[in-house]
């Protein structure tokens, strides 16, 4: 079995273990035994997959339930290795850390499982914890950047966007959660500048600390 070679494999592998959890009951019971989980953030919400689905190439119900037992090739520490190039835990203590963990109990709620008291949750690097976005600027620098988002219901039906444009926050979120830099960003919207996106990053916390994040 090979290790992934991208963030986008790890993606992936997460997307599809919740297609194939809902078709495998072998799987969905070997669910409360893993320990280290990986998320990722959808427009429905926070989905998530065991290391040894996340970490492996061309993963399937079928591979990953012959190979990850006892007996099995697949190794989480070599998977977990691999992971940390682009994944990092997240403070079980933190806001972060409690949104994933209630999210991870609802996520294995639907398919009739608990996690494991022991598992804990990473997520990608290149997001910072709400907790360190608010810490990075002083109380009149939070104001001055939530003066750069605009709601008008004539404008994207409503949804929160960056002052003067139609660019979206959660499209700038959902952009750096799926590996696009802060460079790579401005470089493509030249309206944008790195206020804007410390804006949408700042907007976007609040939000998940308030539990009102707009997606879509």
């Amino acid at each position: 079995m090979l290790p992934i070679t991208s963030p986008d494999d790890a993606r992936r592998n997460i997307h599809r273990y919740q297609v194939e959890l809902a078709e495998n009951q072998i799987l969905r019971d070997r669910a409360r035994y893993a320990r280290a989980w990986y998320a990722e953030k959808t427009a429905e919400g926070w989905i998530f997959a065991p290391s040894k689905f996340a970490g492996y190439r061309f993963s399937s119900a079928t591979e990953y339930l012959a190979e990850s037992g006892n007996r099995g090739q697949r190794d989480g520490r070599e998977t977990e290795r691999v992971l940390a190039k682009w994944y990092k835990d997240v403070d079980p203590r933190s806001r972060l850390g409690r949104e994933l963990w209630d999210a991870l109990v609802a996520f294995l709620a639907a398919f009739d499982q608990t996690p494991n008291k022991l598992a804990r949750i990473s997520r990608l690097k290149d997001m910072p914890d709400s907790d360190e976005i608010h810490s990075q600027w002083s109380s009149s620098e939070r104001d001055d950047l939530f003066n750069r988002i605009s709601v008008d219901r004539d404008i994207c039906g409503g949804r929160p966007c960056i002052r003067g444009t139609r660019m979206r926050v959660v499209d700038i979120v959902e952009a750096l959660a799926h590996g696009a830099t802060q460079e790579e960003l401005l470089r493509d919207f030249d309206y944008l500048t790195a206020d804007d996106i410390s804006a949408a990053l700042l907007y976007a916390a609040r939000a998940a600390d308030h539990r009102v994040v707009r997606t879509a």
